[in-house]
């Protein structure tokens, strides 16, 4: 099947981030997606013990397709961020927190396996958060 962008860009058009319609109706753009991660640190500008994390979604013409705010994730556990009815996308994106601000904040999606140390761009640690950029298959 040829993925025809026109149309999918004409179908997004209609949908606003504020848009009520369940995301179960909605549509994606597959084929390379794209997220864009904030890890605020632990202790650090009202943020508890537990590494927070901003998370937006992006589908293959860059419409937005899920994301989430400040979600807490304990060390050496993991955290579904977004994916079946609060998404587009099919499958759950999983993100894993590290111990420490230097070991990898590693993602998961649909049997890819990535980090903000391995196919992430990742930015140092400013005023309290770090930002980094990652592409998957979707």
């Amino acid at each position: 099947m040829q993925l025809n962008i026109a149309m999918i860009a004409a179908a997004l058009a209609g949908l606003s981030a504020t848009s009520p319609v369940p995301s179960n109706t909605r549509r994606y753009a597959p084929g390379k997606c794209y997220m864009h991660v904030t890890q605020w640190q632990k202790n650090e500008n009202g943020v508890g013990s537990d590494y927070q994390y901003d998370v937006r979604l992006k589908d293959a013409i860059l419409g937005p397709i899920g994301g989430v705010n400040r979600l807490a994730v304990p060390y050496s556990e993991s955290r579904r961020v977004v994916g079946g009815k609060d998404s587009e996308l099919p499958y759950d994106m999983i993100i894993t927190s590290g111990a420490v601000d230097k070991n990898p904040v590693q993602f998961a999606y649909a049997g890819q396996y990535f980090s903000s140390s391995k196919g992430c761009s990742t930015g140092g640690y400013e005023n309290g958060n770090r930002d980094m950029d990652c592409s998957f298959r979707c």
